[in-house]
């Protein structure tokens, strides 16, 4: 119900914003076409929105009936202490199991705890994360938002919201869970990262800037080695320059990424094509041909020593 009138305002939305621009599109006031533009693209990303969240009404969760006969017992205090006992029990393994990265098997014990045990909150969000990363996206929604409903201070529930979105490509309600959680926590690095992918994916380069490099700095650790995320994190801070025209900056941040991941064509790609909007062809050769001996094949690279010669 709640993806329902979120898809209903936006489509409204994006209704009023193309209205605005077709008017805008005949007026004879100063700057009319660079405003129609602008309230063209509000309309677009309100209707991209409203199919977003109309794709999320979706959603259904999986089912959970294998274990609903743990629901039948009869009542009586006896029964609840014996059903409190076994869903901390399911809990505790289930908790045990999601840190030993068994994911299937948490998800079934994190279940079984809610079904006999509803209220247990930790146990919802750990569910959550669980379903994630088994790749039940859908099914991950719907439990960070029954949540969220109970605990809606919790930050991490909106940073797997968010992420969980992402996994759908439902990049505008992904921004619309990354910002709740960054509010309680400006600092959180992974819902940074989550806000910023968020942006690039939708080409929007100048928000997604700031917000990559802000978790690229929170995610590198005083000791000890980076986490996995770092790599992706450098990639998208680099294309990032490079789309907003910063050409020498993300031959810079290339460069660095290139340094910690030698073996990735990628960052080879990118310092060719920013060599390519300097000017300097030689060098531009010279990082597509590494490109082409790491990954063989790269269409970029290739384009690029097309362009280059």
């Amino acid at each position: 119900m709640d993806s329902a009138r979120a898809a209903a305002d936006a489509a409204r939305e994006a209704e009023q914003a193309a209205a605005e621009a077709a008017r805008l599109a005949t007026s004879s006031q100063p700057n009319a076409d660079g405003l129609a533009r602008l309230a063209a693209l509000r309309a677009r990303d309100a209707a991209e929105r409203a199919w977003e969240a109309a794709e999320e009404a979706a959603d259904r969760p999986a089912s959970i009936a294998s274990a609903s006969s743990l629901a039948t017992a009869p009542p009586g205090f006896l029964q609840d202490a014996r059903r409190s006992m076994r869903a901390e029990t399911t809990f505790n393994q289930g908790r045990a199991l999601l840190e030993a990265r068994k994911f299937r098997e948490a998800r079934d014990l994190l279940r079984e705890t809610i079904i006999l045990y509803p209220n247990h909150d930790q146990a919802r969000a750990l569910l959550a994360w669980s379903e994630y990363f088994v790749g039940d996206f859908e099914s991950a929604i719907i439990t960070f938002k029954s949540a969220l409903r109970r605990q809606p201070t919790w930050e991490g529930l909106y940073d797997g919201l968010g992420w969980s979105r992402v996994r759908l490509q439902r990049y505008h309600l992904a921004i619309a869970a990354f910002r709740p959680a960054l509010d309680r926590n400006p600092d959180y690095a992974d819902a940074l990262n989550g806000l910023g992918s968020a942006h690039f994916e939708l080409g929007q380069y100048d928000l997604a800037l700031p917000t990559l490099e802000k978790a690229l700095r929170r995610s590198r650790p005083l000791f000890g080695d980076e986490p996995v995320e770092a790599a992706a994190l450098r990639a998208k801070v680099a294309w990032s320059l490079y789309y907003v025209r910063r050409y020498r900056d993300a031959l810079a941040a290339f460069t660095r990424a290139s340094a910690a991941a030698p073996n990735d064509a990628e960052f080879q790609v990118g310092i060719g094509w920013c060599h390519i909007q300097l000017g300097q062809k030689a060098q531009a050769r010279a990082a597509f041909q590494r490109a082409l001996q790491l990954g063989p094949g790269n269409e970029a690279a290739l384009e690029g020593l097309r362009r280059a010669s």
